[in-house]
């Protein structure tokens, strides 16, 4: 089943500002340490205007944060929020998936499509953290979170490891999902995060792995609370703290 990444990420504009209207600017975000809940705002809208701005260049994006600068209050925040994400919708909804264009992420070809699910997953973690810190109980559909899961292998672990030079685990680690039936395996001696066949590929058995629902799964992987138990690991568990330790903020 194919997602609509522009609408799933309209939804969660919504309600990320309607969570940040809600909510005490000072609120702790538990997934984020030292992170209040405007901070958390603050962070969202500048991500979004800087992939619009990546978008419509087509390079890295200089932008001056006193053009646009952050509100103080958490109404106005809510609104700005809102109207950043508006201008990034209209962006990517008239920007050809196909088209060339520049990002930081190393996946090849660079394609504007590549910005649709970036910019969805964003905001659907960030969304779940302003919810939560809100005082809510934020939930996130299981099929736009397993797509979170593989964004997170093929894009985003990729990029966060190269951005802070931090070396890649030089093991096997491995990730099923209980209740869509996914399962990736990452094999990191290379020095690169490698996702490969489960399975097929020879001499890729997992040191590690973990398993459990998608939504629990994807932000265990980000770093984010979970229930006791509600993921599974199995095998080394120096090698599952290893990779475990690489996702965050």
């Amino acid at each position: 089943m194919s997602l609509d990444h522009l609408a799933l990420l309209a939804a969660d504009i919504d309600a990320c500002a309607a969570a940040l209207a809600a909510g005490p600017a000072d609120a702790p975000v538990a997934g984020c340490p030292g992170w209040s809940l405007h901070a958390l705002g603050a962070h969202l809208g500048g991500v979004q205007r800087w992939a619009r701005a990546a978008i419509l260049t087509g390079q890295m994006p200089k932008l001056d944060p006193a053009d646009d600068p952050v509100p103080p209050a958490m109404a106005d925040l809510a609104a700005w929020l809102r109207a950043g994400g508006e201008r990034l919708l209209a962006t990517l909804t008239a920007t050809d998936p196909q088209q060339p264009t520049w990002h930081p992420f190393p996946v090849e070809p660079k394609l504007a499509g590549l910005w649709r699910r970036r910019q969805a997953q964003e905001a659907s973690v960030h969304r779940w953290d302003a919810e939560l810190a809100a005082g809510l109980e934020p939930t996130i559909d299981s099929g736009f979170a397993a797509d979170g899961v593989d964004e997170y292998w093929h894009v985003m672990l990729p990029r966060m490891l190269s951005r802070e030079q931090r070396p890649v685990p030089a093991s096997v680690f491995g990730v099923q999902l209980t209740d869509t039936g996914q399962r990736w395996v990452i094999d990191g001696r290379s020095g690169r995060v490698e996702v490969v066949a489960p399975d097929t590929t020879p001499d890729t058995t997992p040191d590690a792995e973990i398993t459990g629902g998608a939504v629990d799964v994807l932000l265990r992987l980000w770093g984010r609370p979970v229930a006791e138990a509600t993921v599974l690991a199995s095998g080394a568990a120096v090698v599952s703290s290893a990779w475990l330790a690489l996702g965050g903020a």
